[in-house]
């Protein structure tokens, strides 16, 4: 697990003051070893830069930049978890190995004339960049997009660098000016989807993919290698044993993340089988009385009594209740314009674990791929009801109570207004269409969900269901534009190794080859998988309890405080530029007199605020002051 950057045809302006190594902003995700490496011809130059987060073969001898000139040089950020089946086909090649590494099995694999065929055999998350000796590039990422990677261009339209993350690129001057529309989506949805990152001359490589360009000018982009469909798989227990079998095994000491959920809880029944003692960490909230504004219950219990039933020693980590004034480290830690607060608590957790554990697994990706999330039954339900009857349904629909569910609620009746085509975007937004043209007026609705309508449509085109259509978009825009995100931000930023066993190949072979619609049923999010976990020895109190949040407890912090930030926070430039002040205000006040759950929604706002401040406006302004200075104890 490592960091990169290469820069091409000397394309870099870093500024004088700055540092030799342009991988300096990248040293969390390699502190460990560091490389460097410039390699040329007769009309290319290409400077790689490495920074190693050392987890399997902890040798130098599998330091980065890897290889050679006269064969090609990579530079490589992930895992291949089946590196030891692909060394032995590569032996019968008669390839040679001077390591015990993953590095060079990758290394050596892309080297064949097959190449790209033997890519389909890889089960691994990988984001990598080979320069080969005439000066092609080959550049791409896994399947899914676990591990990042980020093209910058210039003006021109040439290919300039790659990086795992973007602040180096920022710091070479080759991001060029902020993307509006990006930080308008950061509002909508709290994440930004992929290929947009905040920065018009930087863009997202598509996951599941690996380019090609050739020199000098490196503008002509060709697909060299694609994921292609995977082969139906039905047997979901011993797609998961296998996964965690070969994610499991490390040079380093590996960790668990228990939540008491399913998806922990069946992880943490097959590492026990294997032996695993520990050490697991959950995350438990500080602040007793922030459940009042919260729409789920508390995960502690339930990962209490799970930690215990496993015979698995727990290691608590208590959230910082005072979230709202570590806005401008989330802000900084996640880079896009970013706004879930789940990622708080995996920051904490993951800098609480570091001391004990290089490696953490995590049950992240099982929502998306087996279609848990709530919104997939309402999609479902949706597509039964006869077009002519939504509408209808919809005007004359009742809020439920108990109150905690009148925003779910209002969220279906505003679904029952719309088309298909646009039930991918609305159950993801924080606002409604014509709430959002009041908000922003200047980032038309079109342009904030044009990425959404993209891929759903691409699938109703193509004659498949509206829940087939809002299960890709999650597969390609949700899941790495968010979840991964910031699962890769925030351990790495605490020099952690984050592991997805449930988005390892043999379980998304289980998920992808299977109906949409065969994967839940109404009421029973991700009925597969819940039926396979109980079937492997997952307990019913844990397969049964209610779905929870990972995250803080923004909502009640806001309801309480909101009123005393917010003052400040609406003078950030972003509601000049981007957002309407007094349209903004409105939200901000239902949320503070508990008018309705604005909660996420003010909660974006504040994100975006500190986030132009940060990147537009030159550097930390009001915004980022007074959130920083702020406790709850202070205010509270």
């Amino acid at each position: 697990m490592c960091g990169f950057v290469v820069l091409l045809n000397r394309s870099a302006q870093f500024p004088p003051s700055s540092s030799a190594d342009p991988c300096t902003a990248l040293a969390h995700r390699g502190p460990d070893a560091s490389g460097h490496l410039n390699i040329h011809g007769p009309d290319w130059h290409a400077a790689l830069h490495f920074r190693r987060l050392a987890v399997v073969d902890l040798d130098q001898r599998s330091d980065q930049p890897f290889g050679s000139p006269d064969r090609g040089v990579m530079v490589y950020n992930g895992e291949i978890y089946n590196a030891p089946q692909l060394r032995e086909t590569l032996r019968k090649r008669h390839v040679a190995f001077t390591t015990e590494g993953d590095t060079e099995v990758l290394y050596e694999l892309l080297l064949q004339p097959d190449a790209s065929r033997l890519l389909d055999q890889v089960d691994g998350m990988f984001a990598f960049v080979l320069v080969l000796p005439d000066g092609e590039l080959r550049y791409g990422r896994d399947r899914l997009g676990v591990k990042p990677l980020y093209a910058a261009s210039d003006g021109a339209g040439r290919l300039a660098a790659l990086a795992s993350e973007i602040e180096p690129l920022r710091a070479a001057r080759l991001a060029g000016d902020a993307d509006a529309v990006a930080v308008a989506q950061g509002a909508m949805f709290l994440w930004t989807p992929p290929p947009r990152t905040g920065w018009q001359r930087v863009r997202v490589v598509p996951a599941g993919t690996v380019l090609a360009q050739r020199p000098p000018r490196y503008v002509h982009t060709s697909p060299w290698w694609q994921a292609g469909p995977v082969s139906p798989a039905g047997n979901i227990g011993a797609a998961v044993q296998e996964s965690v079998a070969r994610q499991v095994h490390a040079d380093v000491p590996v960790g668990l993340l228990l939540s008491g959920g399913l998806d922990s809880t069946w992880l943490g029944v097959e590492l026990a089988r294997k032996g695993f003692t520990g050490p697991a960490f959950a995350a438990r909230s500080g602040r007793s009385a922030a459940a009042s504004a919260e729409p789920f219950e508390d995960d502690a219990p339930y990962a209490a009594r799970v930690a215990r039933w496993l015979g698995v020693p727990l290691t608590w980590v208590d959230l910082d209740v005072d979230v709202l004034r570590r806005i401008p480290e989330l802000v900084t830690t996640m880079e896009l314009p970013f706004g879930d607060p789940a990622a708080f608590a995996l920051m904490q957790l993951s800098r609480a674990a570091r001391s004990e554990a290089t490696v953490l697994l995590s049950g992240l990706g099982v929502e998306e791929l087996f279609l848990g999330y709530e919104r997939y039954q309402a999609v479902q339900l949706l597509q039964r009801l006869p077009a002519w009857a939504r509408p209808a349904f919809g005007a004359t629909a009742v809020v439920p109570r108990p109150r905690r569910y009148r925003g779910r609620a209002d969220k279906f009746g505003r679904l029952l207004q719309l088309g298909p085509r646009d039930w991918s975007w609305a159950t993801q937004a924080y606002y409604s269409g014509q709430e959002w043209m009041a908000l922003s007026p200047l980032v038309g609705l079109e342009a904030v969900t044009e990425r959404h309508r993209e891929v759903a449509g691409a699938v109703l085109d193509d004659g498949g269901t509206p829940l087939a259509a809002l299960a890709e978009c999650d597969r390609r825009l949700f899941l790495p534009g968010l979840n991964l995100l910031y699962g890769d931000r925030a351990s790495m930023r605490a020099s952690v190794e984050l592991r997805v066993p449930f988005l390892g190949e043999p379980v998304v072979a289980c998920a992808l080859g299977a109906v949409a619609e065969d994967q839940l049923r109404l009421g029973n999010g991700k009925a597969r998988f819940r039926a396979a976990a109980v079937a492997s020895g997952v307990p019913e109190f844990v397969a049964r309890r209610p779905k929870t949040g990972f995250g803080a407890p923004v909502r009640s912090l806001l309801r309480e405080h909101g009123a005393r930030l917010w003052p400040e926070v609406r003078r950030s430039p972003v509601f000049d530029d981007v957002f309407d002040r007094r349209v903004a205000d409105r939200f901000v006040t239902e949320h503070v007199r508990g008018v309705r759950d604005r909660g996420l929604a003010v909660f974006g706002l504040f994100c975006a605020a500190v986030w132009w401040e940060c990147n537009v406006t030159g550097g930390p302004g009001r915004a980022c002051d007074i959130l920083s200075g702020y406790t709850v104890r202070a205010l509270g």
